[in-house]
């Protein structure tokens, strides 16, 4: 499957001027000429000028009116859409389990899993999946104070 450049950038730029439009209901700082609003309201400009960008590029390039989708003859799982759904099965589960399970645990696996795929090296994998785990879990709970749900390991952390 191909999507061209032109619906992408459309999609783009409509989605940074919701972000634009959205932002504008962030309350203002008192006494600040900037407020909340700032670093999303900066995202959303951005989206909307290489969006904009990429319409641009899109048609430019195309012959006539450009095909926004174009679908192959045979479907084969690429290895960079098995690894798209794999992020999405990842949050999906974090989002599912965290509280039940655990971040720790989920976060371990899901390295696991993924340094597997990528690297097929079972000691260094498991190594790094630990080694990772333990600094998110130093980062988020002990230095910046977020109450991450233990789960399974309520009683161990």
């Amino acid at each position: 499957m191909h999507i061209h450049d032109t619906a992408i950038g459309a999609l783009l730029a409509l989605l940074g001027v919701a972000v634009i439009w959205h932002v504008g209901s962030f309350p203002q700082v008192v006494g600040q000429s900037y407020g909340p609003d700032l670093f999303p309201r900066l995202t959303g400009i951005g989206l909307v000028i290489f969006g904009g960008g990429l319409v641009l590029r899109g048609v430019r390039t195309a012959e006539g009116a450009p095909k926004l989708l174009t679908m192959p003859g045979t479907v084969t799982l690429r290895r960079g859409t098995l690894a798209a759904l794999y992020i999405l099965a990842s949050v999906f589960a974090i989002v599912l389990f965290g509280e039940t399970v655990g971040i720790q645990i989920l976060v371990f696996v899901i390295l696991l899993v993924g340094l597997l795929a990528a690297f097929r090296r079972p000691v260094m994998s498991l190594a790094l999946a630990v080694g990772l785990t333990v600094a998110f879990d130093l980062i988020f709970r002990m230095l910046l104070r977020v109450p991450v749900p233990s789960g399974l390991l309520t009683g161990v952390l």
